[in-house]
């Protein structure tokens, strides 16, 4: 099976949405790219989701069957767990997004987990917004951000040293067990 190598902008767009050279991290990723659910699917269906239960339970028919009391009750189960179907589809399609991405990551930073750049935590790569925005502010494409990107990689790493040596021996320590 030939695996597909996307571009990193493509990559990047399917976890963070961008806005005038500025990024911030999507809720709900894209997995368009890898052959799965497109985002707007799921963020329609949130949406559409609780007005179709609406209509169907509160129509004249299915109203006067059950009557108000029945209804709002039953309107409100079903839609805990709707909404529970469409979180849980969300975080699924996250997952499978995030692990398409790490492979396809992998072709240009086989080093740096693409996990790592997405934590919210403190990471040696906690800066990585600040520098992807610089190289899209620089309209970088292709091979021109894929060298700027490992430029500010090697600097996150070299400014983050100690945390890098860390996670390398917890990882060695990991391996050996």
């Amino acid at each position: 099976m030939k695996e597909n190598k996307h571009k990193i902008k493509d990559i990047l767009n399917t976890v963070f949405k961008e806005n005038n050279n500025t990024i911030s991290k999507k809720l709900i990723y894209n997995n368009a790219l890898f052959g799965g659910i497109a985002s707007k699917w799921i963020i329609l269906a949130l949406v559409l989701l609780p007005l179709i239960m609406y209509a169907a339970i509160f129509n004249s028919y299915i109203f006067n069957l059950l009557g108000i009391a029945q209804a709002i009750v039953f309107y409100i189960i079903l839609l805990v767990v709707a909404m529970q179907i469409i979180i849980a589809a969300a975080y699924f399609n996250n997952k499978k997004v995030i692990n398409n991405a790490q492979k396809s990551w992998e072709n240009y930073f086989p080093t740096i987990d693409f996990k790592m750049i997405l934590s919210s935590g403190v990471t040696p790569y906690v800066d990585f917004k600040k520098h992807y925005e610089i190289a899209l502010h620089d309209d970088l494409e292709n091979d021109a951000l894929e060298q700027r990107l490992a430029e500010a990689f090697t600097q996150m790493e070299e400014e983050n040293s100690g945390m890098v040596e860390a996670m390398r021996k917890d990882k060695a320590k990991n391996k050996g067990k």
